[in-house]
């Protein structure tokens, strides 16, 4: 084998002609791996990464192995371990050392291509970075590894996952050449779909791929099918068809679609079925193909538009630009920007779209200091989009902080993974080689004692802004206290809600969900929900910490001062206003943090810091 075997100059050729499609992004890693570079492709599922490593690793004659990203992927599962049963009897001999996905491909020149790249833990991402920047890696009692130069990694990662992802270090990301592999054009995937079925049925392959398509744009959904979606319901309505000996009528092919992609399909809202959106898609493109006749009106209006507003708003540069033109106007007359969305709605909600594709916050700053304002109906629509903007950020936002680290203690049913060294140097160290459970020595995370309480002010000085803000500061919350910590949530102004109570079991999209539900009224009675909050908290058992949301202007009740020094840490999170003082000092009095807020930007990082506690 050459020492760089991707530079050949008829790989590219044959690689292409393997698959269909996808030549700008092959030539892309291609040149990459050619150069030496470890490669981080991102992408949602069906996007042909996997086919497309397979191929490349087959047509260069180099060592494939696939390595399944989870929380469960420790640094001994990806280095390799020492055989127990040898060790004891041998001791710790390099060849009883049994390596693992990570050394084989260093030591035979080949791929290592990670899957979930962003659900591993953090102390196993940090293997990669020596064996992706020096080509080694130091193994206690076995040696240095070092790489073959065809030795390469390659990792991907879901963008529209959430749960159960970390955020990765700068250090790493800093190893690694990003490519996104978006899903293919129609008339690709059509092609994809024929080549897997070995059908020619234009007419039902052309119907599978268009709503496997309408899915990824239906607003209910978090993601869409892929082209498996289309390729499955193909493969069904065909031996529906044989079965039956005769065409199908458009119930079977609704039962075809349902059974193919109700489960391919994220769908948003718990309240709504699988089932009922495919259906809803699926008439959507029988009838005529008014997805077509949709998009021209769209596009024609966009048209319109821009030759009044002088800008085009298919160029997501030019529109975030105007955007973050309107989010410093709304911040000084937010009515008079509302307007300009009522009368332009597709503005707002495409800006909302692209934060979700970016990862930004142009967009929902712009709906968060316009919403007062804006239309009940626009309002509404845009919420479902804000709701996952939020979910989204505050997930990658808050990353390994809701981790503990890993240390190594005596076996007990609560542990993570077998720590083989040291259980093998206790049982060394003891002369005993019965390997029952007192003698095994198990990682376990470390896992902070405390309470928390997010307390959200709702009177009528706390609207619209406010309520976007005390939304993203609920995700991140309950990110980064899941699984250390327990904690409620609370809305107040001269009665107090429980949105949350402590112990209670809730996923943070139905958090926000309830907080971007609250509506702003009434006066603001600060010292009663501190004492409520306190109440709460001392249910637990562990440290009662609170974080408080207020514009600090207390217009009811007794004297919040007196109560804040009931809580070892209150933090007040405050948004600008002239009883930004008084907030300060329920700060002060309740020891704990303050920050003010002007941009929502600042809010997973503030509430990381009092996760922290740095």
């Amino acid at each position: 084998m050459s020492d760089n075997p991707y530079g050949k100059r008829t790989l590219l050729e044959r690689i292409t002609g393997r698959i269909i499609g996808r030549r700008r992004e092959i030539k892309a890693i291609l040149a990459a791996l050619m150069a030496g570079r470890n490669i981080l492709l991102e992408g949602p599922p069906g996007t042909t990464k996997s086919t497309i490593l397979r191929i490349i690793a087959e047509e260069s004659g180099v060592p494939f192995y696939i390595v399944e990203g989870s929380a469960d992927l420790t640094p001994q599962k990806l280095v390799g371990i020492f055989n127990p049963s040898k060790v004891i009897h041998e001791g710790f001999k390099p060849e009883n050392f049994e390596p693992g996905p990570l050394v084989k491909a260093m030591q035979e020149g080949g791929i290592l291509y990670i899957e979930e790249f962003n659900r591993m833990p953090e102390e196993t991402a940090n293997v990669l970075i020596r064996a992706t920047e020096e080509r080694e890696i130091a193994i206690p009692r076995y040696g240095t590894v070092k790489a073959k130069p065809s030795f390469r990694v390659i990792c991907a990662m879901n963008p529209y996952d959430d749960v159960g992802t970390t955020r990765l270090s700068r250090a790493l990301m800093d190893r690694f050449c990003r490519l996104r592999l978006d899903y293919q054009s129609r008339e690709e995937e059509i092609e994809i779909v024929k080549a897997k079925t070995g059908i020619e049925d234009s007419y039902l392959v052309e119907l599978a791929v268009d709503i496997a398509r309408r899915t990824r744009e239906h607003p209910a959904l978090k993601m869409g099918a892929s082209v498996r979606g289309a390729i499955d319901m193909v493969l069904i309505a065909h031996g529906m068809r044989a079965l039956k000996g005769s065409e199908l009528t458009l119930d079977e092919l609704l039962d075809a679609a349902i059974l193919a992609m109700s489960s391919k399909i994220w769908v948003e809202d718990p309240e709504v079925q699988p089932e009922e959106v495919i259906r809803q898609v699926f008439f959507e493109v029988i009838r005529g193909r008014e997805e077509d006749l949709i998009r021209e009106k769209k596009e024609r209006a966009r048209r319109d538009l821009s030759s009044m507003d002088g800008d085009d708003p298919r160029d997501p540069d030019g529109l975030m630009g105007e955007v973050r033109h309107l989010v410093k106007h709304a911040s000084i007359a937010p009515r008079a920007v509302s307007l300009r969305l009522n009368l332009r709605p597709d503005l707002l909600l495409t800006a909302l779209k692209l934060d979700i594709g970016r990862g930004s916050l142009e967009g929902l700053e712009l709906f968060a200091r316009t919403y007062d304002f804006l239309e009940r109906g626009l309002r509404e629509l845009a919420k479902k989009y804000a709701l996952r903007i939020i979910l989204r950020i505050a997930s990658h936002a808050v990353g390994k902080a809701r981790r503990g680290p890993l240390c190594a203690e005596a076996f007990n049913w609560d542990s993570d993974d077998i720590d083989i060294d040291r259980t093998i140097e206790k049982m060394l160290e003891g002369y005993h080689y019965n390997l029952d459970s007192e003698g095994l020595m198990v990682y376990k995370r470390e896992r902070r004692r405390r309470c928390y309480a997010l307390i959200i002010d709702r009177s009528i000085s706390m609207s619209g802004y406010k309520i976007i803000l005390a939304a993203l500061t609920g995700a991140t919350l309950a990110y980064a206290t899941r699984d250390l910590d327990d904690y409620c949530v609370l809305a107040f102004n001269t009665e107090v809600t429980f949105l949350k109570r402590l112990r209670e079991h809730m996923d943070a999209e139905t958090i926000v969900n309830r907080i971007l539900g609250l509506e702003a009224y009434g006066y603001t009675d600060i010292a009663s929900a501190l004492k409520e909050a306190y109440m709460e908290l001392r249910k637990g058992v562990s440290e009662c910490v609170a974080v408080l949301i207020t514009d600090g202007e207390w217009t009811a009740g007794d004297n919040p001062l007196k109560v804040a020094p009931l809580y070892e840490q209150l933090n007040v999170i405050a948004v600008p206003s002239k009883w930004r003082g008084f907030a300060r000092a329920i700060a002060i009095r309740g020891h704990g943090r303050y920050a003010l807020v002007t941009s929502l930007r600042d809010v997973p990082r503030i509430v990381r810091t009092i996760i922290e506690g740095r």
